[in-house]
């Protein structure tokens, strides 16, 4: 079924304070925010309560391997697009979330243009295959 209203996004970010402020900034774009989550366990059952568009998660390194099985199970288990966030960016990281086939990689400090830029790339992406009817759009 295509989804043609305003995108719902979750949010997966270990520091509430960035979270917030993401979820500020997403609000300003004309995104609806369902919620934030701090760690993996709470964000499946917010998948499965809230049922949103996109879920928008922070990789460090030192949690990379926990949240890209985690992106794996939401793509698999709940075919919700994942958009990755993260200030790591080397070559390993690319290396790595290429097999996860993100719907968008967006480069930590961002601006607005960089997260506005970053779900457009991945509505496109959902429109391309299908997903979403982006002549809808209300963002």
């Amino acid at each position: 079924m295509l989804k043609s209203s305003t995108p719902k996004i979750i949010i997966l970010e270990s520091q509430m304070i960035i979270a917030a402020d993401i979820s500020l900034q997403l609000s300003k774009l004309g995104y609806n925010v369902l919620g934030i989550n701090t760690c993996p366990g709470d964000l499946f059952k917010t998948i499965k309560n809230k049922c949103p568009d996109i879920v928008l998660m922070n990789l460090k390194k030192q949690n990379t391997a926990q949240r890209l099985r985690t992106a794996r199970t939401i793509l698999k288990t709940f075919r919700t697009p994942v958009i990755f966030l993260s200030a790591y960016t080397s070559q390993d990281l690319f290396k790595k979330i290429i097999h996860v086939q993100p719907y968008a990689f967006i480069t930590k400090p961002f601006e607005l243009k960089d997260l506005r830029r970053g779900l457009k790339t991945a509505l496109d992406r959902m429109d391309a295959e299908g997903y979403w009817d982006k002549s809808n759009l209300q963002v």
